[in-house]
């Protein structure tokens, strides 16, 4: 499935820009921005390939497809869960941490400075996948049984605020008061959350991947119960990662998606209210998740399970401490990406 979903997406983003490439013959982002802003782009592409009046769509929704996957935008997340359960946590953790990057950035770096025309002309279905990509795997989450199924959703809602920043930066915002502030806010929260993200998701699924180890491969919701009370190590620095993805002030989780609503509420408020209620269900799942695993009674089963070791320890702590860096002091981060954000806000404004 996953390498399905993922040559079916990579052939559609290459024969966009294979034709892309025929049209213009460039490959550099900037001169295919700067052909965009004036349309053409879109004329080359019709002179070349024909069809006028429809073919920039169809290359873009060519290259929308590729990264679609990779994010993954519902309805093309199927892959996801799945290929995160079943795989080794280590790949779960490249995966995570790299890969669904890799959309988003794709999204980021080529489709808005490339297609904004293309991007405004089904810019409320676009906010409405990204709305159902936040609200629904949110719902997903819930309902799992298996944690790493749970934290491949919450990634899955996560990156679905991403999007929600990015569409809603491409809009053209009459009325709004100071929108190119309120889109640079947009986005230097989604470059935010997409480094937060691969910082929490990957920490979470290394203490999957510890529990596993100790419990002879067990990690489903209903398998444990109080242990709390025996791996009080594990239990809060797990407990800091899961806080963290949920959005607790003072963590890095926090930062992102502050940035992503204060952006999007001037410019998409209809979306920013739906999207709230993934906000609501995220908190639900994981404040569940704690209560069931380390709350509770405790399962005897589980009276001698060992806590994190010196080694184990120290593996985590620098991501730990880097949570609560960012959720302190996030313009460590955006220090550096603010000038380019600006820059971006400027391009899509025409």
């Amino acid at each position: 499935q996953f390498f399905i979903y993922t040559m079916v997406g990579s052939v559609a983003l290459l024969l966009s820009f294979l034709a892309i490439r025929l049209a213009t013959g460039s490959f550099d982002f900037i001169e295919l921005a700067k052909m965009a802003k004036t349309d053409e782009l879109t004329a080359k592409l019709g002179d070349v390939l024909g069809w006028k009046s429809h073919i920039g769509m169809i290359v873009f929704f060519g290259a929308f497809l590729g990264f679609a996957v990779k994010v993954p935008v519902i309805p093309f997340h199927t892959w996801l869960p799945a290929a995160y359960a079943e795989a080794p946590s280590p790949v779960t953790m490249l995966l995570t941490g790299v890969m669904s990057k890799m959309g988003v950035y794709g999204f980021l770096r080529i489709l808005l400075p490339i297609f904004p025309d293309q991007i405004r002309q089904v810019l409320t279905p676009l906010l409405w996948l990204a709305v159902a990509t936040i609200v629904l795997s949110a719902c997903a989450a819930f309902a799992q049984r298996d944690l790493k199924r749970i934290i491949a959703y919450s990634s899955i809602n996560h990156l679905g605020y991403c999007l929600l920043a990015l569409f809603a930066a491409t809009s053209v915002a009459t009325g709004v008061n100071n929108s190119d502030l309120q889109k640079a806010a947009a986005l230097d929260g989604a470059l935010l959350q997409m480094f937060n993200h691969g910082l929490t998701a990957s920490a979470l699924f290394l203490f999957v991947a510890l529990l596993e180890r100790r419990t002879g491969g067990l990690r489903g919701l209903d398998d444990f119960g109080g242990i709390r009370k025996v791996v009080p190590v594990f239990t809060g620095l797990m407990g800091i990662a899961l806080f963290s993805s949920l959005g607790l002030p003072g963590l890095n989780g926090f930062a992102g998606e502050f940035l992503i609503f204060k952006g999007v509420f001037p410019l998409a408020p209809w979306a920013a209210a739906i999207s709230t209620i993934g906000l609501l269900v995220t908190a639900i799942f994981l404040l569940t998740l704690i209560q069931r695993v380390f709350c509770g009674p405790l399962n005897e089963r589980w009276a001698q399970l060992p806590d994190l070791t010196t080694a184990e320890r120290f593996l985590v702590l620098p991501s730990i401490a880097l949570m609560f860096v960012l959720g302190i002091w996030p313009q460590l981060v955006l220090g550096f990406t603010d000038a380019t954000v600006m820059k971006l806000v400027q391009q899509l404004n025409f």
